[in-house]
């Protein structure tokens, strides 16, 4: 067996969103190379990368101290999860085969860290290691992955918790449910970074209370429960919880979120995919109390369902859970769209519903595909006489009355698909 080191440099990737405090936390890591090659990237949605700049004066000082310098790279005018995805995966290439840019071949460097900006996805960045190009090629051929670390503003993440989470009711959810293609709310972004990171740095704690801090804890493993978590003052973080572990897993780290686990604790067995039609099942995702229920309240429950919503319906249900309901998503089956397969999206005050793709049944029902085309997991999910269609939702929430929405949500189906 053999047990030479991996040659592939470790890449850190830090997230966050606007103002928590990336650069203060990279310009900290800094100071604690310890002797290793460094590359950073550094990447900013504006055409004058400041941050950039500013992490470069940094990089100057510790060469100052004795330290080799390390490069720094500047993507500017857009952002790494999407528009500058090919440039930070040729950059990253190059740093892990050539070592410093325009420099000579020789000694890689040990470790690269990219910090994106204020509004990258880390699950689109994480595919870019996941998920192989055309060419049956991916950056995971010539980087590791080591974690996706995202920094959260404590005291932002606070006032969002309460303006647009449990503690507050907001506007009616058929006034701000949003579809495909829309503005994305900055609330679901915030929270989807939360939901696929290896580490939380909940910084800024300074500004926060004890109290205030624990609440804030206490959502976030609710909201995630496999990501560590650090609480933080002006970024300082030593470089032992931050870099020297390989943290990320394509299936713990992009499967982390409550819901996605929730979701996933739904594997098809007889029990789910005989469900009849108009039948509705809800549970508790798990039998153990976690601490953040037993403290705060915050519990989770799934429903599925072989019958439709009318959409309005739905959306008025989703108004009962107010003020409790702080995240749900899943699957949906409307009436008015029975062709379609539906992605349901809350956030705090914020309500989006997607077409994800067709159900198979439509597929077959209009000769775009086979019975026996199926794939397995199809197969067994399938209930006639309505297929695949169906609802699972997971819902989340603080002191949520959960008997009330679920009522709700059985009014909002209709009692014959047709």
């Amino acid at each position: 067996m053999s047990t030479a080191p991996d040659p592939r440099p470790p890449v850190t990737v830090l997230c966050g969103f606007l103002g928590a405090g990336k650069t203060t936390l990279l310009n900290y890591l800094l100071g604690q190379t310890e002797g290793e090659r460094w590359a950073l990237v550094v990447n900013d949605v504006a055409a004058v990368n400041i941050d950039a700049r500013q992490v470069a004066v940094r990089a100057e000082e510790v060469a100052g101290s004795g330290a080799e310098s390390p490069p720094v790279i500047e993507l500017g005018n857009g952002c790494v999860c999407c528009s500058s995805r090919d440039d930070l995966a040729e950059s990253i290439v190059r740093l892990a085969l050539t070592g410093r840019p325009g420099g000579p071949e020789g000694r890689p460097f040990d470790r690269i860290v990219v910090e994106t900006t204020g509004v990258a996805e880390p699950k689109a960045i994480a595919h870019l290691f996941t998920q192989r190009n055309p060419f049956g090629r991916s950056l995971a051929d010539v980087a590791r992955l080591a974690a996706l670390v995202t920094v959260v503003d404590a005291g932002h993440f606070l006032r969002l918790w309460r303006e647009s989470g449990p503690l507050r009711p907001g506007p009616r959810a058929a006034e701000r449910a949003g579809s495909g293609g829309g503005t994305r709310p900055l609330v679901e972004l915030l929270i989807e970074q939360l939901e696929t990171t290896d580490l939380v740095v909940l910084n800024k704690c300074d500004r926060v209370t004890a109290e205030e801090r624990g609440t804030l804890e206490e959502a976030i493993a609710g909201l995630n429960p496999r990501a560590d978590l650090v609480a933080a003052e002006h970024g300082q973080v030593p470089r032992e919880v931050v870099l020297d572990r390989i943290r990320f897993s394509e299936r713990e780290t992009l499967g982390g979120a409550a819901w996605i686990r929730a979701l996933n604790a739904l594997a098809p067995r007889p029990a789910t995919a005989s469900l009849p039609p108009g039948a509705v099942l809800a549970r508790p995702v798990a039998a153990a109390v976690p601490r953040h229920e037993r403290r705060y309240g915050l519990r989770s429950f799934v429903l599925q369902a072989r019958c439709p919503f009318r959409r309005d319906r739905l959306l008025a249900a989703l108004d009962t859970a107010r003020p409790g309901l702080v995240r749900a998503k899943g699957f949906v089956w409307l009436a008015e769209q029975p062709d379609e397969m539906l992605f349901l999206s809350v956030a705090g005050d914020e309500v989006r519903l997607e077409t994800l793709n067709y159900w198979w049944a439509a597929l077959i029902e209009h000769g775009r595909a086979r019975l026996e085309d199926r794939p397995e997991l199809i197969r067994a999910l399938w209930a006639e006489p309505h297929g695949d269609r169906r609802q699972e939702l997971v819902f989340i929430g603080a002191d949520m009355d959960e008997a009330a929405l679920r009522a709700a949500l059985d009014v909002a189906m209709v009692a014959e698909a047709g």
